[in-house]
């Protein structure tokens, strides 16, 4: 599939996602990867663990939210190219996860990251 058709079937997901709807934006980028195979599937499985961790975030659970941000951007990092800003939101996951780790930091609003 070439970049810009995958960049096409995940733009639903990143609507949801950049509205802080992070549970459908998993539920949107799911039905994409169930169809996918090789990078193409562990690009989408890297987005929609990010999703379900900002998910876990919105509902105070930092440690569950940790580990699936911490999972979704190692598989970004071998992400296949694409047009998609994902150089932007493994910076933004990196910093989120450093906040998460500062003890008695106050856990970030996950809504103010972007896709």
């Amino acid at each position: 599939m070439t970049a810009a058709r995958l960049d096409t079937r995940l733009a639903p997901g990143r609507a949801a996602f950049n509205r802080g709807e992070f549970f459908a934006a998993h539920e949107l980028w799911e039905d994409v990867w169930r169809g996918l195979a090789g990078d193409e599937r562990t690009l989408a499985q890297g987005l929609i663990q990010i999703a379900a961790g900002l998910h876990h975030l919105q509902h105070g659970r930092p440690r569950p939210a940790a580990r699936l941000l911490a999972r979704g951007a190692s598989k970004l990092s071998r992400a296949p190219a694409t047009t998609l800003p994902v150089a932007a939101l493994l910076h933004d996951v990196t910093r989120l996860l450093a906040a998460l780790d500062t003890p008695g930091g106050d856990a970030p609003d996950p809504a103010a990251i972007r896709f």
